[in-house]
């Protein structure tokens, strides 16, 4: 450690104006405002400065390139909330494994482990250190994208985007068909390019500001996005339309919003660079700012700032003017994304604020519970979930088919956590009963079924009718399912949570089944005796009967070996002769 910061990394000074108030000790001096550290910035480009218009390339993502954009702002513990977003035309087939990289490295920066957070991203170890400060002291960091309708862009482009999984686009303009005197007509003019700047003169203003509201609105309302991105853009070298037409494209972008959930940008850049020598351009952005601050508060449209950073020294710049504005609109929550989606971001603590997370909780019973699954309602109850408590849905919102499979496995839970509960409380009612009402064991009939199972096996191999027999040994297997039935209906009197008096009787009433089926076991010991009188029957020749024809009787042995003995023989004769001879 080396002046309170880790791994010998200093603190540097801050590299924007701060935001001045009078200070609480001396009046007369000044003192940094905390709220503009708190001003979330979700308009940044990692990828660096703009090159001429003829040479600018698609540059890939490096997760080192993203983390180190986080780890400056980390340095200045300013802004504590920041979103990186390129431009479309810049994005590559590399940009999604390198934003997925990153949010690796910052979840392990963020759990403490900074060598993985390092290693995973590609930077040094104190650079990692700092980013787990940064982030255990509460600062966030999102990712997104700026799409707009750059020509340049691939066709595929889109499919870039969403590989990424980002937490918001950002919707602008930045390219308006005109009828080029040279090029014809459909050419695409990239309006806000300083290098084509003089087409004002050509197009006109009142043109330009019309075209630029009819593709602006179109991609509003057929294109994904989240964010507007700098409104004002079409006045970035000081053309301004009239007060009224201002106003009324103002109101046509406030609708629009409304109708598809945009919030809106007031983009600082125009402070801090376009207009930073253009006094009367200066003040006429802010006016114009402040207005649409006011329209999108009346109509519930969220505000979001970005400082439209393409280099690390300029996050969170100018946002001491925007915190101004949003003084006198009287906004106080501003919008970033995050996870995604659209958080608010409280600059100070108020009474409704206080005020609602000073709330209680609300009832579990009786009532809808938001936030809370079946199985948890459960879990909280004892194992009982409370009669009509649902979870609260999303109105507007179908319910897919990954919420029905995660409703069937909280009701499987709770149906699992009921059963275990009531078997519980049946087995500590059960402990108090007396020896007369405890039920008889049902088990204790399987020694007399396999006892009479066996003399019945044995006289089944050896005669047919014995099989006869072994029915009733058959069904001396009814006492294991009558032990089943039994089973059963204790687990049903556990689930109703009725006593264990209620409980016993299903049980009495189970044992004279046993005893009844149990009977015909002792029928199964005259099966020797009739084994052996079918033995003496079969011993005994039968007598032939009338007209029948007796049997022919059997050749002996000595006769049908006959021809064996004369080979035999033969050999022996031939020996004598010629012993003889």
């Amino acid at each position: 450690m080396a002046g309170g910061r880790p791994w010998g990394i200093p603190r540097d000074p801050p590299e924007r104006a701060p935001h001045e108030v009078p200070a609480l000790n001396n009046p007369t001096e000044t003192a940094h405002d905390p709220r503009l550290d708190v001003v979330p910035d979700i308009h940044g480009h990692a990828k660096g400065e703009h090159k001429p218009y003829a040479e600018e390339r698609p540059i890939p993502y490096t997760a080192r390139m993203l983390f180190l954009w986080f780890f400056h702002a980390c340095r200045r513990s300013s802004p504590r909330f920041l979103m990186v977003a390129d431009h479309m035309n810049y994005l590559t087939f590399e940009d999604p494994a390198a934003v997925n990289l990153v949010r690796r490295a910052l979840k392990l920066a963020h759990a403490g482990d900074l060598y993985g957070a390092a290693e995973t991203a590609g930077v040094e170890l104190g650079h990692a250190a700092v980013v787990s400060e940064g982030l255990r002291k509460g600062m966030r960091y999102s990712i997104g994208a700026e799409v707009d309708n750059d020509p340049r862009s691939r066709p595929d482009a889109q499919n870039i985007v969403d590989a990424m999984r980002p937490d918001a686009m950002i919707r602008s303009v930045h390219f308006l068909t005109i009828d080029h005197p040279e090029h014809g007509a459909g050419w695409s003019w990239p309006f806000d390019n300083s290098e084509f700047a003089h087409l004002y003169d050509v197009v006109g203003v009142q043109k330009t500001w019309e075209l630029y509201m009819a593709t602006l609105l179109e991609a509003i309302q057929k294109l994904p996005g989240n964010i507007v991105g700098h409104f004002h853009v079409p006045a970035k070298f000081g053309h301004w339309p009239d007060d009224a037409t201002l106003e009324r494209y103002e109101d046509q972008l406030i609708e629009a919003c409304v109708a598809r959930g945009f919030a809106i940008e007031i983009n600082t850049r125009y402070l801090y660079r376009f207009f930073a020598e253009h006094e009367l351009n200066r003040k006429k952005f802010r006016s114009a700012s402040l207005r649409l601050m006011k329209k999108a508060k009346a109509k519930g449209v969220g505000i979001a700032v970005g400082s439209d950073a393409h280099s690390p020294k300029d996050q969170g710049n100018g946002f001491a003017d925007v915190l101004e504005l949003l003084d006198r609109a009287g906004i106080n929550e501003i919008t970033f994304p995050i996870n995604g989606r659209m958080a608010r971001v409280a600059l100070r603590a108020t009474e409704e604020i206080l005020k609602a997370q000073a709330a209680p909780p609300p009832p579990l019973v009786g009532s809808s519970v938001a936030g809370f699954s079946r199985a948890e309602l459960a879990s909280r109850n004892g194992g009982v979930v409370p009669q009509g408590v649902e979870p609260e849905r999303v109105p507007g919102r179908k319910r897919s088919k990954a919420d029905t499979a995660r409703a069937t496995v909280n009701r499987k839970a709770v149906a699992d956590a009921a059963g275990r509960a009531a078997g519980r409380a049946a087995g500590r009612a059960a402990k108090t009963t007396t020896p007369k009402t405890a039920a008889p064991k049902a088990p204790a009939a399987k020694p007399a079924a396999k006892i009479a199972a066996k003399p019945a096996a044995k006289t089944a191999t050896k005669l047919v009718a014995a099989k006869k027999t072994l029915v009733p040994a058959k069904k001396a297997s009814a006492p294991k399912k009558a032990a089943i039935v039994t089973k059963k209906a204790a687990i049903v009197a556990k689930k109703a949570m009725v006593p264990a008096k209620k409980a016993a009787k299903p049980a009495k009433k189970a044992a004279p089944v046993v005893k009844k089926v149990a009977k015909p076991v002792k029928k199964a010991a005259p099966a020797k005796k009739a084994a052996a009188k079918n033995k003496k029957l079969a011993a005994k020749p039968k007598a032939p009967a009338r007209g029948a024809k007796k049997p022919a009787p059997k050749r002996s042995a000595p006769v049908k070996h006959a021809p064996a003995k004369k080979s035999a023989k033969t050999p022996a004769k031939k020996k004598s002769g010629n012993a003889r001879r």
